[in-house]
């Protein structure tokens, strides 16, 4: 390892060679300027020479922190799913480039990654800041085992806390009501499913007649459309490629939904597009996401109804089956959870309730003469 000093103006500095460059095989130096003394050169290059020789010194990249998020994401491709991906995509362009895409990564600090979070705080929630700071600390994790870092300055920052956005559920006379007000609209068959099955919002919009076994009154979820609008012959995950159990009710506005969509398929003749969707446009095509919203909204607003999202619908088909004492497995299979875990976390505020009623039961069964 060759160094040496040299004044530079008023100032010293050190040039040290710190190996070849492994693509062209040239010799690679390391210039470092801006000491007031010729010690304080001599001492921070006797420090470099000493990590170089322990194999601890890492050679720090030029690139921006943007630079480096679009090529971590882009090697992390291929084993996220789709819509994960665009999240991850959309964090890193509309929160993170706008205020420190243009930090190098060399000279980014904990500093800058709490200042974004103390900015977002004004105007995002706690939930979005924490996505936005897993990522950053994912990545950044990458940048430190490629080298390219020292350190991780995610990990010292103040985290903030993930909270989970808060459920809101309809009672059966709130979800009747909607049901009704709705009934105009071609998409009540979509928000009907959602009340009765518990399907995720993209698992309805795939949904194909072929999927439906009306003998065994079976819904089969194998097709979603994705939060791009792209239909995709895949579920969410495993344990969503599922089968669920139809209501006669749901039966029956099926077959009468059937009926009308394939008059709409006469009628439109050659301009028709058969993707063989339950829940499709008037000429047969995929139902886009922002436009299923614009619906929603719509009726949600019309029925006087307290504020809900869509997926709340989910969350009020798990409600009312838990209320009404279905086993918490077979919650779980129907909206397709990996495990009961997941439902008994999900909907811990529903079971605490039957605790108490149990609680209730048990007295009333036990020492009801006694009193």
């Amino acid at each position: 390892m060759k160094g040496y000093i040299r004044k530079r103006g008023k100032t010293w500095s050190y040039t040290i060679d710190i190996g070849r460059d492994e693509a062209t095989g040239k010799r690679k130096q390391k210039t470092k300027g801006g000491f007031s003394t010729k010690k304080e050169a001599q001492a921070a290059l006797a420090k470099l020479q000493t990590e170089i020789q322990e194999g601890s010194y890492i050679e720090t990249s030029k690139d921006t922190l943007e630079s480096f998020l679009r090529f971590w994401l882009q090697s992390k491709k291929i084993n996220l799913k789709e819509s994960t991906y665009f999240m991850y995509e959309r964090s890193i362009d509309h929160y993170i480039i706008p205020k420190i895409g243009q930090v190098r990564l060399e000279n980014l600090k904990t500093a800058h990654l709490q200042k974004l979070y103390n900015d977002m705080s004004d105007t995002h929630s706690s939930s979005t800041i924490y996505k936005v700071h897993k990522l950053l600390n994912q990545s950044l994790k990458r940048a430190v085992e490629m080298g390219y870092i020292k350190r991780n300055p995610a990990e010292f920052t103040e985290k903030p806390r993930e909270t989970a956005a808060p459920t809101r559920v309809w009672d059966e006379v709130q979800l009747n009501h909607f049901l009704e007000v709705c009934r105009p609209s071609r998409y009540r068959i979509a928000f009907l499913l959602a009340a009765t099955t518990g399907m995720r919002r993209g698992e309805i919009l795939g949904l194909r007649w072929q999927d439906i076994d009306f003998d065994n009154k079976t819904i089969h979820v194998k097709q979603t459309l994705s939060a791009q609008n792209q239909l995709i012959l895949d579920a969410k995950t495993a344990s969503s490629k599922r089968s669920i159990m139809l209501p006669e009710f749901t039966i029956q506005e099926l077959l009468k939904h059937r009926l009308k969509v394939k008059q709409e398929k006469l009628s439109q003749g050659v301009a028709y597009k058969d993707l063989d969707l339950v829940a499709c446009t008037l000429t047969g095509h995929h139902t886009c996401n922002e436009n299923f919203w614009k619906v929603w909204n719509k009726y949600l607003k019309m029925s006087g109804l307290p504020r809900i999202r869509f997926h709340d619908l989910r969350h009020t088909h798990a409600t009312l089956l838990l209320k009404a004492g279905v086993h918490i497995k077979v919650v779980a299979e129907r909206l397709g959870h990996v495990n009961p875990t997941v439902t008994l976390k999900t909907y811990s505020h529903v079971l605490k309730g039957m605790q108490e009623e149990a609680a209730q039961k048990i007295d009333d069964l036990l020492f009801k003469n006694a009193k």
